[in-house]
C-alpha cells in the first residue's frame, strides 16, 4: 500500500478523486437548483486543504485546459454566428468600461492599504480580465447560454481578452521596474506593436478559415465593376471550395465526425495560443463557424441525426469530463492559512465588495447605455462579467513568484478575492435568474431591472 504523499502524486489517485468530486457535484447542484461550477470550486479548495488534492500537478493542469478548450468550443458550436456579430458591435463599451473601473477598485485598495505603485498597477491588472468561461458554464446550467446577455457576455470578453494583452504588455515592465525602483520608466513601444500585430493577424486567420475554408459554396461570377472587398471574397471562394469542411465532417457517413470536431478545436486552440491569446477563444471561434448543414450528408436531406449525435459527444466531452476538471484545479488552488488570514481578511473583504461594485456597476451601465440593452440583460452581463481566473492567476505568478513584487499577505489577498468574485459569478446568475426571465419583479428608483 502507498501513503498519502505516494498517492498525491498517482494520477489514478488523483483522476478518481475529481471525477468523485464532479460526480458529487453534479448530483448536488441538481438536488439544490444551483450551478455545479460553485461546488466544484469549493469541493477542489476543500480537498486540496484537507490534503487529497495537491495544490498544482502538472497533467491534472493540462487536462483541465483542455477542458476549457472543449468548453468554449462547445459554447461557440451552440451559438448563431449571426447573434454573435450583434453582439460584438453592441460590446465594445461593455469591454472597456467593464475593465478600467475593476482596474480602478484594484488599484485605489492597494493605495488604501499604503502599499506601492507596483503592487497598485498589479493589483489593477489582476482585477481587469474576464473569466468568460466560468460564466458561460454557469450560465449553460441554467440554460441560459443562448441568451441576448450570454452573447453580450461573451463578446465583451474577446475584446476584454486583447485588452487584457495590452494591459499585461505595458503594465507588467512599468509594475517591475517600478519594484526595482531604478532607471526611468517608459512603456515598450516595440513591444505592444507586436502584440498589436498579433492580435490583427490571429483574427485575420481566424476569419479567413471560418468564411472561406469552412463554408460550402460554389464561388459566384464576379460582378463587372466589383469593389476590392468582393474581388478577395471571389478568389478566396473560388480558392478553397474544393477542400470545404463538409467533405471532412461527412466522410465515410460521419464515423470521424466528433474526432474531426475535436480536432478543430485543439488546433484553433492551438493558434490562439501561439498568438499570444488563450487556447478557449481560438476553439469558441472555430465553434462559432460551425454550421448544421455542415453535418448533412446532401444538399437536400433535412436529417439532422449525425450533428445532434455529434453535439451530444462534444456536450459529454466539455460540460461532464473534462471540464468540470478545470474547475476542480481552479478550487484547489485555493489554500487556507489561518494565520495570514486572520491578518488580512478585512483587505479581503473591502477589494472584494470594491470589484464586485465597481464591476457590476460599470458593466451593466455600459451595457444599458452604450450597447443598449435591456434592464435585465445589462444587470445579467454586469453579473457576468465577474469572474476572474486564467490572467489573474497568470498575473500573480509573475509578481510572487518570479519577481517577489508581492508579500505572502498581499498574495493571500488577491487569491481569496478571487476565490469570492469566482463564487459570486455563480451564486448571483442563479439569485437574477427569475427576474431574468420575468418571474420575478425587481425596482429600483422607480427604475424597473427585471424583465
Amino acid at each position: 500500500m502507498e501513503d498519502l504523499g505516494d498517492l498525491l502524486h498517482n494520477l489514478w489517485f488523483l483522476s478518481s478523486i475529481i471525477l468523485g468530486i464532479v460526480v458529487v457535484s453534479k448530483i448536488l447542484s441538481k438536488k439544490s437548483t444551483t450551478v455545479d461550477v460553485l461546488w466544484l470550486i469549493i469541493f477542489g479548495a476543500i480537498a486540496s486543504n484537507i490534503g487529497i488534492l495537491p495544490t498544482h500537478h502538472e497533467v491534472l493542469e493540462y487536462i483541465g485546459e483542455w477542458g476549457i478548450v472543449f468548453v468554449m468550443f462547445a459554447l461557440g458550436f451552440d451559438e448563431d454566428i449571426e447573434h454573435f456579430t450583434k453582439g460584438l458591435k453592441r460590446s465594445m463599451g461593455i469591454a472597456i468600461i467593464g475593465a478600467i473601473f475593476p482596474f480602478l477598485a484594484g488599484y485605489m485598495s492597494a493605495e488604501l492599504f499604503g502599499y506601492t505603485k507596483s503592487v497598485a498597477l498589479l493589483w489593477g491588472l489582476t482585477m481587469t480580465a474576464t473569466a468568460v468561461s466560468l460564466t458561460m458554464v454557469s450560465l449553460k446550467d441554467k440554460n441560459l447560454h443562448k441568451t441576448t446577455a450570454a452573447t453580450g457576455i461573451m463578446t465583451a470578453a474577446v475584446v476584454d481578452d486583447i485588452l487584457s494583452l495590452i494591459g499585461v504588455a505595458i503594465i507588467v515592465p512599468l509594475a517591475v521596474a517600478t519594484a526595482k525602483g531604478g532607471g526611468e520608466l517608459s512603456i515598450d513601444i516595440y513591444s505592444l506593436l507586436i502584440i498589436m500585430i498579433k492580435v490583427v493577424l490571429f483574427f485575420t486567420i481566424m476569419l479567413i478559415v471560418g468564411l472561406f475554408v469552412f463554408p460550402q459554396r460554389v464561388p459566384n461570377r464576379l460582378p463587372q465593376n466589383a469593389n476590392f472587398l468582393q474581388k478577395i471574397d471571389y478568389k478566396l471562394t473560388k480558392l478553397f471550395v474544393n477542400i470545404h469542411i463538409k467533405k471532412f465532417l461527412t466522410l465515410y457517413n460521419g464515423e470521424f465526425t466528433p474526432l474531426l470536431m475535436i480536432f478543430i478545436a485543439m488546433s484553433s486552440g492551438a493558434l490562439a495560443d501561439q498568438f499570444g491569446f488563450h487556447p478557449a477563444i481560438g476553439a469558441y471561434m472555430a465553434g462559432l463557424f460551425l454550421k448544421k448543414e455542415y453535418f448533412m450528408f446532401s444538399s437536400n436531406s433535412s436529417d439532422d441525426t449525425q450533428y445532434k449525435n455529434s453535439k451530444l459527444v462534444i456536450d459529454h466531452i466539455a460540460f461532464t469530463i473534462f471540464g468540470p476538471i478545470f474547475f476542480v484545479n481552479l478550487g484547489s488552488k485555493i489554500v487556507f492559512d489561518v494565520d495570514i488570514f486572520a491578518s488580512i481578511w478585512f483587505h479581503i473583504i473591502i477589494l472584494f465588495v470594491l470589484v464586485l461594485v465597481f464591476q457590476i456597476l460599470s458593466a451593466a451601465g455600459a451595457a444599458k447605455f452604450t450597447g443598449g440593452y435591456k434592464w435585465h440583460e445589462s444587470v445579467m452581463i454586469g453579473l457576468g462579467m465577474l469572474g476572474r481566473a486564467e490572467l489573474a492567476f497568470i498575473v500573480i505568478d509573475i509578481a510572487y513568484t518570479e519577481h517577489h513584487i508581492f508579500n505572502e499577505a498581499q498574495f493571500y489577498t488577491l487569491i481569496m478575492t478571487t476565490f469570492l468574485l469566482n463564487i459570486s459569478v455563480a451564486i448571483l446568475i442563479n439569485w437574477w435568474k427569475p427576474y431574468y426571465q420575468g418571474k420575478k419583479s425587481l425596482v429600483i428608483a422607480g427604475i424597473k431591472l427585471s424583465a
